[in-house]
């Protein structure tokens, strides 16, 4: 099938070559989508007229699904022993990897079991971050740590070996307050805080890094610490743990004090530099004080108020500078210690936004007649009653406005509060009136973004006609682009059911058996392989006289894989080759299937099925995932054998 990239009403001269199916043809899925605008209407004021036909084609030899089976030749199966299975034993499982720690007994006395093997004995092990388990993993999985008590001693363990220890307490006692783990984002070091008693009714902390403790007097809430974006350097504040003293806090950089005094630490986008600032008497007294900015301690600004914003890279910085001490107030953008051309107003800067490669940047904001608009690289865009805050999408909250991934188009949502149109400016251009926004995606690279709201579906700001639906009775949900961008698929709901559309083009033939957020691999509607080639669901025949059967579906093709049942954890291998799933099978257990071919039985560790930890795709493309056994926790390891692959389960008909 081939794709299409931008759809209707939108005048481009992008050619797309990439097809699903991998072969080419001489009339674009963009030409037949113009096509298909133009009826439109009339195909919405005519009547479906029966079933549709089958367009695809069916693989009807099905798979073994519930009897005994040996793997197909060549495939390896290497389960390892992560735990052994014990009544009242709990287990972490890192974000990467499969890698499991157990918190379990020897006698009567708590050890920490990682990947099969036994730590020390403690009195007790402390739970971290109001959690119930004690071992934090690094961000790439490749690091764990927990903190136990032993008598009046408490020692952190790194990687499963002790790195320090202290007798530090509060009045005596030794807690999860003596030692609260976390790692940087680059997964390269460990740091922690240690409370202490400063007097009898006061504690102070220690902050340490990478083993290294500061002073007596850090601050004790993790929020007020700036790590830099690489993970490599942190600036934070000590002050006299003595509280009687009420003098200022310390900066310090990297263990050691700062040579000048100053706050509000904020790194540069390349990790070199850090930003601070700090309050001033001003030279007129009747002013009070000023703020100063200060560039790795060289003032580069002083103003009544400001505010500091900082892009993802680059060294573009924007500040929001507030002149309270004039009628009315002023505020306006400096960068580069200049301020911006006309970006002065008697009226309110919200927020400031940047593009992903840190060149562009877009501020909020509202007039003195409640009239809202955005500031964008020195141009001043239309006014509104109010803008909107955009829809979250891919997990992330994007606020009032956000850049598509190759940084040309800035979007934002505008909202008019007469007659309750809702428009997106994409780029400078408004889009068609939104009936309904409740989702939106923006494309992994390049600058396209589609929205969905009730059956309503755009397109870069046109709405997408389509045929024989009304969208006053349907929904559409699981927007989503292909992950190179060149495709895209939702799902839309209507009073017969789910059905699957790519590239704006209803798949007919079969709907969907599942319908979950696509972020749930249990029960997502659908799955794009990681080169973006194909497409797959499991489905089942719209026609009503077909029986119950459950097929997967893949690039148009169908296939069966067995009778009525809950099939799930739809995955393409890492190469895209070979597609995994599950079928329940009896009293919890499930059955895992590779390219249609059973390989393994066993049982999840939970009731609800898998999650992203104990189902994912290795690093050289195999299965990982966490079984429960008879005796112990197991982390099993598939690797497809070369004898099958989607397209021999495919083409097997």
């Amino acid at each position: 099938m081939t794709p299409q990239d931008r759809t209707i009403r939108l005048v481009i001269t992008l050619v797309i070559m990439a097809l699903i199916s991998g072969t080419a043809s001489a009339q674009s899925v963009w030409d037949k989508i113009k096509a298909q605008a133009a009826k439109s209407k009339e195909q919405q004021q005519q009547p479906q007229a029966g079933q549709p036909q089958r367009s695809g084609q069916v693989a009807q030899g099905g798979v073994n699904d519930s009897g005994s089976f040996t793997p197909p030749p060549g495939t390896r199966i290497d389960p390892v022993v992560m735990a052994p299975m014990e009544e009242g034993s709990q287990f972490a499982v890192s974000p990467i990897g499969i890698h499991v720690a157990t918190l379990s007994h020897a006698g009567s006395r708590p050890v920490i079991i990682y990947d099969g093997v036994a730590g020390p004995k403690f009195d007790q092990l402390f739970m971290e971050g109001g959690g119930s388990h004690p071992v934090v993993f690094s961000p790439d999985g490749n690091h764990w740590a927990y903190c136990g008590a032993n008598g009046a001693q408490w020692t952190v363990m790194l990687d499963g070996k002790p790195l320090t220890q202290g007798t530090d307490s509060v009045n005596g006692a030794i807690s999860s307050e003596s030692c609260r783990l976390g790692f940087t984002s680059n997964s390269k070091h460990l740091y922690f805080t240690n409370a202490q008693s400063s007097d009898a009714s006061h504690q102070s902390y220690h902050f340490v890094f990478d083993g290294k403790a500061s002073p007596l007097g850090a601050d004790g809430d993790m929020r007020n610490y700036a790590f830099s974006p690489d993970g490599n350097h942190v600036a934070y504040f000590v002050a006299n743990p003595d509280p009687r003293v009420t003098t200022p806090a310390k900066l310090w950089i990297d263990g050691k004090p700062a040579p000048y005094d100053s706050g509000s630490p904020q790194w540069s986008a390349d990790s070199q530099h850090l930003y601070t600032m700090r309050s001033v008497r001003a030279a007129d007294p009747r002013m009070g004080s000023v703020q100063e900015f200060l560039y790795d301690g060289k003032i580069i600004l002083r103003a009544d108020f400001a505010r500091l914003f900082i892009p993802p890279t680059g060294n573009m910085v924007v500040l929001a500078v507030s002149r309270q001490h004039v009628n009315p107030p002023i505020q306006s953008l400096v960068i580069g210690g200049q301020q911006v051309p006309g970006s002065e107003i008697a009226g309110q800067i919200s927020d400031v936004v940047f593009s992903p490669d840190g060149k562009h940047y877009a501020a909020q904001y509202a007039n003195a007649n409640g009239r809202h608009f955005v500031f964008s690289d020195g141009k001043k865009g239309p006014e509104y009653p109010s803008l909107f805050n955009l829809p979250a999408a891919e997990g992330k909250t994007f606020g009032f406005e956000t850049y598509t991934k190759d940084s040309s188009k800035l979007i934002y949502g505008s909202y008019d509060t007469l007659n309750g149109a809702r428009y997106l400016i994409i780029g400078g251009e408004e889009s068609d009136k939104l009936i309904s926004l409740t989702d939106m995606a923006i494309a992994p690279s390049g600058n396209h973004v589609l929205t969905q709201g009730m059956g309503y579906f755009t397109v870069d700001g046109k709405t997408m006609p389509l045929p024989n639906v009304d969208p006053r009775s349907t929904q559409i949900t699981d927007l989503s682009f292909s992950p190179d961008a060149q495709h895209f698929a939702f799902l839309l709901h209507d009073r017969p059911g789910y059905m699957v559309y790519l590239d704006a083009a209803a798949q007919k033939a079969y709907g969907p058996t599942n319908f979950g957020p696509l972020s749930n691999i249990n029960t997502r509607g659908y799955v794009w392989s990681p080169d973006s080639k194909h497409i797959a669901y499991f489905c089942r025949p719209n026609n009503p006289a077909a029986n119950n059967d459950i097929y997967l579906c893949v690039d148009g093709k169908a296939t069966r894989v067995g009778p009525q049942n809950y099939y799930a954890n739809l995955t393409f291998s890492g190469d895209s080759n070979h597609l995994f799933w599950t079928r329940n099978l009896t009293q919890g257990e499930v059955r895992i299937f590779m390219d249609g071919k059973p390989v393994y039985d066993g049982f999840p560790t939970s009731t609800a099925g898998f999650t992203k930890e104990t189902w994912q795709i290795g690093p050289d493309g195999n299965l990982l995932v966490l079984m429960q056994g008879d005796t112990s926790l197991d982390r099993v390891s598939i690797t497809p054998s070369a004898s099958t692959s989607i397209d021999t389960m495919m083409g097997a008909h």
